[in-house]
């Protein structure tokens, strides 16, 4: 397509008259105005910011650099040809230099549209591994896995921005540089008009030269023969000064004639059209001549019947019709005079006719003379048309190998970023996995642990039970023995009652008995309030167990629990003892009538108590202290055991802490990659926008192409109305001068 495109220019070029002005004005415009068109280009090849030159620019100004260099050649090679006699009388070989000319400049243009797809598709290929700027270990991986990881995104996402600008930067400079060749063309069609116009005058007086030449030529000659031999000796000696001038106006004379011949040639092509044109609509003019003659014919053969059945009429008619006819025959004589006055009429109207077809005879030739000035233009306008055709046709093949490059790219660069995204999710797929085996592996370890936990708290329950045991244990000693005191100061009571003598006595040692009883007791009471203080700061601690370590809780509970347990026995015990002192005291009362009987027997039994009394008080005494250091061993137990809870309770902290935080880095990493997920995808929108718009533009060119093709069929539908118009004027004047004749 592109050849033929560029084959239909050049034969649209080679057709103009003036096919020689063409590569002069592109020679002098290109020598005119180099600096302008080197800076076009430098800013045209100027780089978005923070992207670097590629080597398809650099390819892409040398091959610009060549396609200058080979039209200022061109442009030379065709001044010498033009300054050179002998080059401006072989046509064939200045068409030859034009074709040569115009190859050299669509192959450069093909080999600078070569370049730039062969980096095109390099860069769609290799653009991601270029634009990641990492480090050679990362580039070796990437070459091994041909995948990014996830980490690479972002640089990639920069980059294409990037890759972005730089593709609607050459994008501009493809716009900049098409509207400056569309400027070059019409500064040259301008030019060559121009030229044309100089053309047709320098020819004219050419030929007013030339007549004046051969009139010169033809006095002189006359003047030798007249004057003999002298005289053209006298002649001859001026000749050979002009010799130079001479030759180079028949040279120039001689381009004329050779420029004469073409346009002989051209205009003999375009009037043998019209000629075959005019054969054609005159047959068809003839055609309907007959047509009309035919219809003619018809018609007076019609009034010749009419005529007929009028006259057939007045024959046959009726009595009555006749006798009316009769008294109104000399009405019907005025018949011949109406009869006259209507063909006088149509002579008048015959005669108005004439002079009218005569008028319109002028304005048909006027109209003909205005129709092939129409025709003229006509043809100029169709081939301007053809030529901004062909010119159309170009730029929008130029525009759809743009978009199917772009497209090519863009469908490459989806597939790179569907394959990334594919490879992203399959690696954030393999990370969660890893993630959910390490928590669940650490899930392991805490559940095991917390089993451990509950073992040693078990222990610890087991240790709390047995010693409280034993504190019951002792309690029930010590109840057996208050109550065994209870029941020998009962005796000594009735005892001393009984004994009036050693009832003072027995009463002060009953009292001083009493007293020290009683500091016993206030002193085991004492030692009790201690204990329960003790457990009072024992469910303390274990409370504050209980807020540091929440899964500890239900042992503790149990723990409270048999504490009041504890506490509701000893309740229980106080209760027994109250009864028990109500019992003694009713029992006192009764055996204070046995006290008297038992005196004797209280001395002997006082005795025996001192004894036994100073045995249970070293007893007391031996298990005190074994309850003391019982106590003090759990105690070292206690906090043994709380440490180890805090210990572990602050290292599942701390490990729930780690769980929480690469938590929140598996969320951000989430996060991150649905963001980046986003953009990509709305950068396929963008693409696909761009691509539709682009769709839309072709869709202008081509609406645009289907006007301009319209705007050709009317212009050639007016060209056969008015062809038709002259063959319909010039029928009328050849019936005129036949009806003339």
């Amino acid at each position: 397509m592109k050849r033929t495109c560029a084959e239909g220019l050049t034969h649209t070029l080679s057709q103009l008259p003036t096919a020689q002005a063409c590569p002069l004005k592109t020679g002098w415009n290109n020598e005119q105005d180099p600096g302008k068109s080197r800076d076009r280009n430098q800013r045209a090849l100027q780089f978005p910011a923070g992207s670097a030159p590629t080597p398809s620019r650099e390819r892409a100004s040398r091959s610009i650099h060549q396609l200058k260099c080979a039209l200022r050649e061109g442009a030379e090679t065709v001044e010498e040809e033009a300054l050179d006699p002998s080059g401006s009388i072989n046509v064939g070989h200045e068409d030859t230099e034009t074709a040569w000319h115009e190859l050299q400049h669509s192959h450069a243009v093909n080999q600078l549209k070569a370049l730039l797809r062969q980096q095109a598709s390099k860069e769609s290929e290799i653009s991601p591994s270029r634009r990641r700027k990492i480090s050679p270990s990362r580039s070796s991986e990437y070459e091994e896995t041909n995948m990014p990881t996830v980490h690479n995104l972002v640089p990639i996402i920069n980059d294409q921005s990037q890759y972005i600008h730089h593709l609607e930067a050459e994008v501009k400079f493809c716009k900049e540089e098409l509207s400056g060749m569309k400027n070059r063309v019409q500064v040259v069609v301008l030019e060559n008009e121009r030229l044309q116009q100089e053309l047709k005058s320098q020819i004219q007086e050419e030929t007013m030269r030339e007549q004046t030449l051969l009139d010169a030529s033809g006095n002189m000659q006359n003047s030798w023969v007249a004057t003999g031999e002298n005289s053209r000796v006298g002649e001859k000696r001026p000749f050979p000064h002009d010799d130079g001038d001479i030759r180079k106006a028949a040279g120039e004379a001689e381009k004329w004639k050779l420029e004469l011949e073409r346009l002989k040639l051209t205009y003999e092509a375009k009037s043998e059209i019209l000629e075959s044109q005019l054969t054609f609509l005159r047959k068809d003019l003839a055609e309907y001549q007959k047509h009309c003659e035919d219809l003619k014919q018809q018609l007076k053969h019609k009034e010749s019947l009419l005529a007929t059945n009028i006259s057939n009429r007045v024959g046959g008619l009726c009595l009555r019709c006749a006798q009316h006819e009769a008294v109104l025959s000399q009405t019907h004589n005025n018949a011949h005079i109406q009869t006259i006055e209507r063909l006088t009429k149509e002579r008048d109207d015959l005669m108005s006719a004439l002079i009218s077809v005569r008028s319109s005879l002028a304005d048909g030739q006027q109209r003909e003379t205005r129709a092939f000035e129409q025709v003229k233009e006509a043809v100029h306008m169709t081939e301007e048309a053809n030529f901004e055709k062909t010119k159309a046709l170009i730029q929008c093949e130029q525009l759809r190998n743009e978009l199917e490059r772009q497209t090519e790219r863009l469908e490459k660069e989806l597939s790179s970023q569907q394959e990334k995204r594919a490879f992203d999710k399959e690696m954030m797929k393999k990370e969660v996995a890893k993630a959910r085996k390490d928590m669940e592996s650490k899930m392991l370890i805490l559940s095991q642990n917390i089993v451990q936990l509950e073992f040693q708290v078990e222990k610890v329950t087991r240790e709390k039970i047995s010693a409280i045991n034993q504190l019951e244990e002792v309690q029930n000693q010590l109840t057996s023995q208050e109550m065994d005191v209870t029941k020998v100061c009962g005796e000594l009571r009735f005892q001393l009652n009984k004994a009036e003598v050693e009832k003072d006595e027995a009463e002060k040692e009953h009292r001083e008995y009493r007293v020290k009883t009683k500091r016993d007791l206030e002193i085991k009471d004492q030692e009790i309030e201690k204990l329960k203080v003790e457990l009072s700061e024992t469910k303390q601690h274990v409370e504050q167990e209980q807020q540091q370590a929440a899964r500890a809780r239900e042992e503790c509970l149990k723990l409270t629990e048999l504490l009041a347990e504890c506490e509701h026995q000893l309740h229980l015990t106080r209760l027994e003892k109250d009864s028990i002192q109500q019992s003694f005291s009713n029992e006192a009362k009764a055996q204070a009538l046995q006290a008297q009987q038992r005196e004797q027997e209280l001395t002997q039994k006082i005795e025996q108590m001192e004894a036994q009394h100073d045995k249970t008080e070293n007893e007391q005494y031996s298990l005190m202290t074994s309850q003391n250091t019982f106590l003090i061993k759990l105690k070292e137990e206690c906090c043994s055991l709380a440490k180890k809870l805090e210990q572990i309770s602050q290292k599942s902290r701390s490990e729930i802490a780690l769980l929480s935080q690469e938590k929140m880095y598996t969320d951000n990493k989430l996060e991150k990659l649905q963001r980046r997920n986003n953009e990509l995808e709305e950068q396929c929108v963008q693409h696909g926008k761009v691509h539709e718009t682009m769709k839309e533009r072709l869709r202008q060119l081509d609406k645009h192409s289907q006007a301009t093709a319209q705007q050709l069929v009317q212009l050639l539908n007016r060209q056969n109305q008015l062809l038709l118009e002259r063959q319909s004027l010039s029928e009328e004047v050849d019936r005129l001068r036949a009806q003339d004749s």
